[in-house]
């Protein structure tokens, strides 16, 4: 049996009460309850419509709830960004873009000859990141909502977390470091190579965001 339009408004609207915010998970829970309602009233036709979506959203989240299946949702988001990141960042250490990566290391590292303190330099260096790093902050703000929708693959994408803290724990790790630093230069190398890892991390950052919310807005139809 199937739903009528006034139903399954009524369906999303029941979705939306569990303060379930993200668009793509209100539209597969709403498309999951609705084909499984229509299912169980094809089997028994004399239960009413609220029997039927009771049923339903029991089979659906179990003994859990729909807020806890979307914040297992939320986990294997974040688990895929991670992995596609990653991906792309192994890219520039494969041949040809390696020669990029090791020219990025080998002139941060020379550079370093004209600073009396390596700590100090390490410091500057890492500070950039925060100046590299913002545009891709700015992009995600930017592009976070589509048509006032809110969805959760874009928000997976949020750079804040590394965006202010990698720099952070680089500068805090350098200034533990201080002595040694001046005693071993493979430890500034080392860092060097630290920091552009973290620029390849901003560079495929806004590389994703852009790809991800042109397959968002083409997957819904958006503007």
């Amino acid at each position: 049996m199937k739903l009528t339009i006034e139903q399954i408004e009524y369906v999303s609207n029941y979705v939306k009460s569990f303060d379930i915010k993200w668009y793509e998970l209100q539209v597969e829970f709403t498309d999951h309850m609705v084909n499984s309602m229509e299912e169980i009233w094809e089997k028994d036709p004399e239960l009413t419509f609220h029997q039927v979506k009771q049923n339903a959203a029991n089979k659906f989240v179990g003994d859990s709830s729909f807020k806890s299946v979307e914040e297992e949702r939320k986990r294997i988001s974040q688990k895929l960004y991670r992995k596609v990141q990653w991906k792309m960042i192994t890219e520039y250490l494969k041949f040809p873009k390696i020669f990029g990566s090791i020219l990025l290391v080998y002139l941060a590292y020379t550079f370093s000859a004209y600073f009396v303190s390596p700590q100090k330099y390490l410091a500057v260096l890492f500070s950039s990141l925060l100046l590299i790093g913002l545009p891709s902050f700015y992009y995600w703000w930017k592009s976070k909502e589509i048509d006032g929708k809110i969805f959760l693959t874009l928000e997976t994408l949020n750079p804040s977390p590394w965006v202010f803290s990698f720099p952070s724990l680089g500068m805090a790790t350098t200034r533990q470091l201080k002595q040694e630093l001046l005693q071993y230069q493979w430890l500034v190398l080392f860092f060097c190579c630290i920091w552009v890892l973290g620029i390849l991390i901003s560079i495929t950052a806004i590389h994703l965001q852009k790809k991800t919310n042109e397959n968002v807005k083409k997957q819904y139809q958006l503007t």
